[in-house]
């Protein structure tokens, strides 16, 4: 039974020997659960206050059952005369900011969402009634679509305005490396009525254009808005469940349980085993094997046996042809998730820098650093770009982005072009494994960061290697602060690069010239 109380209760703060700090408890001992069934030590540095820190994150994502939504609105009504005597003008507030939780993945969805209405006799809403209203409404388990409907209920029932529409854009994360860009829209009274051209007004005012735009139409789910939602349940809860382990459904079911949900209603019915089919593959990494390099002079790296029978061809398959495309499971996010201001917001500002930045690399290219970039190139510098998805150990939430690395094989200059050619291929495919077989595990991002830069000076016996690191963290954006445009760049240097600052200044203007940051924007 989901329990409604004042909003500033928070069972986070829960008082030693209170039934809430019980509640506390019980779902600590469920988060170190899953943490053994992961293979992880509950007790190792780093991992002693993440049972706390989750709980407390899931009853943060979830404060939305314990507040009341009216109580949002205040009495921030007020009557504008004026605004009677017109001709019924639009009210839109846009871009505001929110974080959910996906009743089907158990998983944070992001965005933002521009709501509408017509004021009914010069009645109009303080705005930023608009913005805590929707953080409230957020704040719990459910489709995007129907945070969207209850959104405009809410808004309509209070306002009693003479139509109500709104448009949510939001970011699902799940089993890919890119997350999925999703798109859901309602409207009520007169925005429901095509004859009226409501609608329209709003879809132009909005100015959102190809996938981003609703149907001027009728404003109902978009086929895109359901698609993640719908392939989950399609998935099947058999599956899911025979897929992940029953203490680690169990567990799932226990933060549920003290989060005030009901793990058998419909709609969270098979979650749990989604849940934890999901957390036992996004911590495969821990049974993954580092691949070996192998020369003429002989091989390292971590693989059973190394030579020419290393596994990574294998498993991964051939590498794609061209050096820098993304890993062929991220086409499915091109277009809205090729880079992370286009998540969050941030496409003007992020369009400003990156012009600033084509423009000094234009110019450094025209001198001498630009001639140092061309000689490290023509030296043999590769470069590579994956997009990933981590777990953040200390919250249990994902944190995804983009990897980006430079480095130069250690034979570079010795080998023939027709070597080379033949040893991208298997050094992409090794890259690959690398990236996959850390950022599949509980990570912080600076240590992953490091592990990857190791890894490829290992595995690849690289003379030097640069990785940069950017992506956006979920405990950032789902709970706490709530900072959505925040993102997190860290870098790593190994071998020659680590000492030289120079070359290593120039291997990142390279690396960034030839893997360019174009950001798009989500609306």
């Amino acid at each position: 039974m989901v329990r409604h109380i004042d909003s500033t209760c928070s069972l986070a703060d829960a008082a030693p020997g209170s039934a809430e700090e019980e509640q506390l408890r019980a779902m600590e001992a469920a988060v170190k659960q899953l943490l053994v069934n992961v293979g992880e030590d509950p007790l190792r540095e780093g991992l002693v206050d993440t049972p706390r820190r989750v709980a407390k994150a899931w009853l943060d994502m979830t404060r939305g059952y314990r507040q009341d939504h009216k109580s949002a609105f205040g009495t921030a009504l007020f009557h504008e005369p004026i605004v009677s005597a017109g001709s019924d003008g639009l009210v839109i507030v846009r871009d505001i900011t929110f974080a959910a939780l996906s009743e089907h993945s158990l998983l944070p969805f992001h965005g933002r969402c521009h709501i509408a209405y017509v004021p009914r006799h010069g009645v109009v809403l303080g705005l930023s009634k608009l913005a805590r209203v929707t953080k409230c409404l957020a704040a719990r388990l459910q489709t995007q679509q129907a945070f969207t409907e209850r959104l405009i209920a809410a808004v309509a029932e209070e306002v009693q305005a003479k139509g109500v529409a709104a448009v949510v854009q939001a970011v699902h994360l799940g089993d890919g490396p890119a997350p999925a860009a999703q798109l859901s829209s309602g409207a009520t009274g007169v925005f429901s009525d095509p004859a009226s051209g409501r609608l329209q007004e709003f879809v132009t005012l909005l100015r959102l254009s190809g996938r981003a735009a609703p149907p001027a139409t009728s404003f109902a789910e978009q086929p895109a808005a359901a698609a993640g939602e719908q392939a989950a349940a399609a998935a099947g809860e058999q599956g899911a469940a025979a897929a992940a382990s029953s203490s680690l459904v169990q567990a799932t079911d226990v933060l549920l349980q003290n989060v005030g949900e009901d793990p058998g209603r419909k709609g969270l019915k098979g979650s749990a085993a989604r849940y934890a089919s999901w957390l036992a593959g996004a911590t495969s990494g821990y049974r993954m094997q580092l691949p070996c390099y192998c020369s003429g002079g002989g091989c390292s790296g971590a693989a059973d046996g190394g030579g020419s029978g290393s596994p990574v061809a294998a498993e991964l398959g051939p590498a794609t042809p061209d050096d820098h495309s993304p890993d062929p499971s991220d086409a499915s996010s091109d277009d809205m998730s090729a880079e992370l201001p286009c998540y969050l917001g941030m496409a003007e500002a992020a369009a400003a820098d990156a012009a600033a930045r084509s423009s000094a690399s234009a110019e450094a290219a025209a001198g001498a650093a630009g001639g140092a970039r061309q000689q490290q190139a023509a030296a043999g510098l590769q470069t590579f770009s994956s997009h990933f998805s981590s777990q953040c150990e200390h919250h249990l939430l994902p944190f995804y982005g983009k990897l980006k690395l430079a480095y130069l094989p250690a034979s570079s200059s010795s080998s023939s072009s027709s070597d080379s050619s033949s040893n991208s291929g298997s050094d992409r495919a090794a890259l690959r494994l690398i990236v996959e077989m850390f950022s599949k595990r509980l990570q912080v991002q600076e240590r992953l960061t490091h592990q990857v830069a190791d890894a490829v000076s290992s595995a690849l016996g690289a003379a030097a290697v640069l990785v940069v690191i950017e992506s956006a963290h979920m405990c950032m954006v789902a709970r706490g602060v709530e900072k959505h445009a925040s993102t997190t760049l860290t870098t790593a240097a190994r071998g020659a690069w680590a000492e030289d600052t120079t070359a290593r200044a120039a291997a990142l203007e390279a690396l960034l010239d030839q893997q360019p940051h174009s950001p798009r924007k989500l609306g």
